[in-house]
C-alpha cells in the first residue's frame, strides 16, 4: 500500500514538472531566435535557412568589400601625394595645397594651414558675399555704382583705361573682377558690401577666426570657400553664373595650362613673389584644387604641372 502511494506521488510530481517545463518553453519562445526550416532541394536558398542568416553573410561580405575599396583608394591618394611632394621637392615649404575629391570627400593637404597672401583669389569670396546680399535683398542686382578716386588701383584690369564718368552695373563689375581680375571693379564692389565684411563672411564659411590684417589666407580655408560655392547650401541662384564666369577667365597659365580649359572654373592671384591659383575642376569626377606659392621659381609651371598630376590621377 505504502509503495502504491509513493508511485502516485511520483507520478504527480512528474506531471507538474512536465507542465512547468512546457510553459517555460512557450514563454521563452519570443526571446530565442529560431530558424525556419523549409524542406527543399534548391541549394540557392541556403538549404531553407531563414533569409536573416543569408543577409548577415551578405552584410559581412559588403563590409569587407568596402574596407578593401577604401584601402585601395587611400593607397592611390598616398601615391598621388608622394608624386606631388617629389615634384615640388625643395620648394615644399613655400608651397600650400589642398586637393578635395567632391564625390568621395578624399583630401590631400600639404601645408594646408600655412598663411599665404591671397592676392586676387580674394575676389571670389567678395563676389560671393555680394551675391549673397543680392539673394537676401540687401543689394539690387540692377544697381549701378559710381567710381570714386579711392577705387583706383593700378595693375590688373581694364577699367583703368575706360571712361568711368558713368556708373557701372554691379553685374558688370563682378564679371570684370573675375575675368580680367580687375582691381578697380573689386574695389567698387568691396566699397558696396563693406570692406570689413569680407573677414566676417570668410569666418562664417570656415568656422573659425581668421587674420584680419593684410590679405592672408590658408589653402585649407580657401578650399572651404570653393566648397561653399560648389555645394551652394543656401541655393543662391547667382552662384551658377559666377562659376561660369570663372571658366572664362583670361589667365590660362596655371591650373588649366595642361588640362582642358573649359572644365576649369578658377581664380588666380599674383602679388610680388606670390603666385596662386584656385579652382573647381568639372571632370566626370569633379574636384577642388587650391595651390598657393611664395618665392618659388617659375611658379606658374609648378602649378601647371601639379594640376596635370592631379588631373591624370583623377579617375
Amino acid at each position: 500500500m505504502r509503495r502504491n502511494n509513493v508511485i502516485v506521488v511520483l507520478a504527480i510530481i512528474v506531471f507538474f514538472a512536465t507542465v512547468s517545463v512546457s510553459n517555460q518553453r512557450v514563454d521563452a519562445s519570443g526571446n530565442i531566435p529560431t530558424f525556419n526550416y523549409v524542406p527543399t532541394n534548391d541549394k540557392s536558398n541556403n538549404y531553407g535557412i531563414s533569409q536573416g542568416i543569408s543577409e548577415g553573410e551578405k552584410s559581412q561580405e559588403y563590409i569587407q568589400t568596402k574596407v578593401t575599396e577604401n584601402l585601395k583608394e587611400q593607397a592611390k591618394l598616398d601615391t598621388l601625394e608622394k608624386k606631388i611632394r617629389t615634384f615640388v621637392e625643395g620648394d615644399i615649404n613655400k608651397f600650400g595645397m589642398v586637393y578635395y575629391d567632391i564625390n568621395t570627400n578624399k583630401t590631400i593637404e600639404i601645408n594646408a594651414d600655412k598663411q599665404f597672401i591671397a592676392a586676387s583669389t580674394v575676389k571670389v569670396p567678395i563676389n560671393m558675399l555680394m551675391y549673397d546680399m543680392v539673394q537676401d535683398g540687401e543689394i539690387d542686382i540692377n544697381e549701378e555704382l559710381k567710381f570714386v578716386k579711392d577705387d583706383f588701383e593700378e595693375g590688373a584690369g581694364i577699367l583703368q583705361g575706360m571712361d568711368l564718368s558713368k556708373p557701372v552695373a554691379i553685374k558688370t563689375l563682378s564679371e570684370f573682377s573675375i575675368i580680367y581680375s580687375d582691381n578697380i571693379a573689386i574695389n567698387m564692389l568691396l566699397r558696396r558690401v563693406g570692406k570689413e565684411s569680407r573677414f566676417s563672411y570668410i569666418e562664417e564659411i570656415v568656422g573659425h577666426p581668421i587674420v584680419y590684417e593684410g590679405n592672408n589666407i590658408t589653402a585649407k580655408d580657401y578650399s572651404e570657400i570653393l566648397k561653399r560655392l560648389y555645394f551652394n547650401p543656401e541655393g543662391n541662384t547667382y552662384y551658377t553664373s559666377m562659376i561660369e564666369t570663372m571658366k572664362k577667365t583670361e589667365c590660362h597659365d596655371r591650373i588649366d595650362k595642361y588640362i582642358p580649359r573649359e572644365i576649369v572654373a578658377h581664380k588666380m592671384g599674383n602679388f610680388n613673389e606670390t603666385v596662386n591659383d584656385t579652382a573647381i575642376v568639372y571632370k566626370d569626377n569633379p574636384y577642388i584644387l587650391v595651390v598657393f606659392t611664395d618665392e618659388i621659381s617659375d611658379a606658374n609651371e609648378v602649378i601647371g604641372q601639379v594640376s596635370k598630376i592631379v588631373y591624370d590621377a583623377q579617375k
